[in-house]
């Protein structure tokens, strides 16, 4: 992914600009693989809160968030036999 630093992706967000797709998907993927700092992803909600997100930019942090997350087989899973 490019290079991007967290504190520039904060600037964005806190200047009222709109994460491109590209800083959307380096964000979140560096906060889940542990290379940004636990304290900048408080920082980006901060800056987003009193700016919100775009619709565009809700599209691309929802599946970027699902994608970073370890997801479970649910239908394999054993089901309760029905009464």
């Amino acid at each position: 992914m490019s290079g991007f630093a967290a504190v520039d992706v904060i600037r964005v967000k806190r200047d009222g600009g709109v994460l491109s797709d590209s800083q959307t998907d380096w964000v979140v993927d560096a906060y889940t693989r542990g290379a940004v700092a636990g304290q900048q992803m408080p920082a980006l909600a901060m800056a987003i809160l009193p700016n919100g997100m775009t619709a565009p930019e809700l599209s691309r942090w929802t599946p970027a968030t699902i994608a970073s997350a370890h997801r479970h087989d649910l239908p394999a899973a054993a089901r309760p036999p029905r009464p």
